[in-house]
C-alpha cells in the first residue's frame, strides 16, 4: 500500500472519529446538541449513496483499499466500496463546512453582509475548491480512485486516467454549502434552524433533540440524492463518454461503459447494468 494510501485512509478514520468525539463533548459540555454532532451525523447518515454515486461517475478505487462486505447495501462501486466510507464521510464534509462557517461568519462581521447569504455563497466556493483539491487532485492524481469515464468538456485533464469532473465538485459544493450554514447560523445561546423547528414541534428536550437529528439526517439525504440525480441522468443517457482505454489500475477491468457488452467470469456475454464486484 502507497503512503498516498494509507494517508487517505488514516485521514477518513481518525478524522471522522476525531470529528465525532468532538461534537459529542461539545453536546454534553452544552448540554444541547451542537451542530457539528448534527452535521456529523448527517453525513454519516448519506454513506450509504456513495456506492450509487461512484457507478453512475465511473469511479474506481485502487484494489489496495480495504473493501465493505458483500452485504453492504448498494454495494455499486466497481471493485467494492472502501470500508472507510462511511466514518470518512464525517472527516471529509466537516472539514470544509467548518471552514466555510468560519469564513463566512468573519466576512459577514468584517463587511457587514448579511449572514445567511454569506455563509451560503462562501460555504458554496469553499465546497468547490475542496472538491477540486481532494478528489481532483490530492485523489485523481495520487492514485487512490480514477474516474474512467466523463462528460466532455466539463472535466479537468480530461481524457487521462487522471480526469476530474468538475461537476462532482459542484455537488460537493452544495453539499458542504448546507453543512456550513447549518453550523454558521448558530451561536451559544441560539439553536440552528433545524432546532429551532423541532423545538416548535416539543417542548420536551429529548423530544425535541431526537427530531433535531431525524430532521438533519432527512435533509441531508434528500440534497444528496438532488445532487446525485443529474449524475445518474448523465449515465443512463451515455452522457459520458471520455476516458482511457488503458487499465486504470494494473490488473484491473475498468468499469465499462453503460449499456454495452463485456464478458463475464463464466465467459458469457451479459449487457452491463449494475456492476458486480470485481
Amino acid at each position: 500500500m502507497t503512503p498516498q494510501l494509507r494517508a487517505s485512509i488514516a485521514y477518513a478514520w481518525v478524522g471522522g472519529i476525531a470529528f465525532l468525539a468532538v461534537g459529542v463533548y461539545l453536546t454534553i459540555r452544552r448540554r444541547r446538541l451542537h451542530p457539528l454532532l448534527l452535521v456529523s451525523i448527517a453525513a454519516m447518515s448519506i454513506s450509504w449513496i456513495e456506492a450509487p454515486y461512484d457507478w453512475a461517475m465511473y469511479a474506481q478505487f485502487a484494489p489496495a483499499i480495504p473493501r465493505m462486505p458483500s452485504w453492504w447495501p448498494l454495494d455499486m462501486t466497481w471493485g467494492g466500496l472502501p470500508a472507510s466510507v462511511p466514518v470518512g464521510y464525517i472527516s471529509y464534509f466537516a472539514t470544509p463546512a467548518l471552514i466555510g462557517a468560519a469564513v463566512g461568519r468573519r466576512l459577514s462581521a468584517k463587511r457587514h453582509w448579511r449572514l445567511p447569504m454569506t455563509l451560503l455563497v462562501v460555504g458554496l466556493t469553499v465546497g468547490f475548491g475542496w472538491a477540486v483539491l481532494f478528489n481532483g487532485i490530492l485523489g485523481a492524481r495520487s492514485g487512490v480512485f480514477y474516474y474512467g469515464r466523463v462528460i466532455p468538456g466539463l472535466s479537468l485533464w480530461q481524457g487521462t486516467k487522471h480526469q476530474y469532473p468538475l461537476y462532482d465538485a459542484l455537488a460537493m459544493g452544495v453539499m458542504v454549502m448546507v453543512f456550513a450554514y447549518l453550523l454558521g447560523r448558530t451561536s451559544a445561546d441560539r439553536p440552528t434552524v433545524v432546532e429551532a423547528w423541532a423545538q416548535t414541534k416539543s417542548s420536551n428536550r429529548a423530544t425535541s433533540s431526537v427530531l433535531s437529528v431525524l430532521g438533519v439526517v432527512l435533509i441531508a439525504n434528500l440534497l444528496y440524492g438532488a445532487v446525485f440525480a443529474p449524475h445518474l441522468l448523465a449515465k443512463l443517457q451515455g452522457w459520458e463518454t471520455v476516458g482511457p482505454t488503458a487499465p486504470l489500475f494494473p490488473g484491473v477491468p475498468n468499469q465499462p461503459k453503460y449499456g454495452t457488452a463485456h464478458w463475464t467470469s463464466g465467459g458469457a456475454s451479459t449487457i452491463e447494468r449494475v456492476d458486480t464486484r470485481r
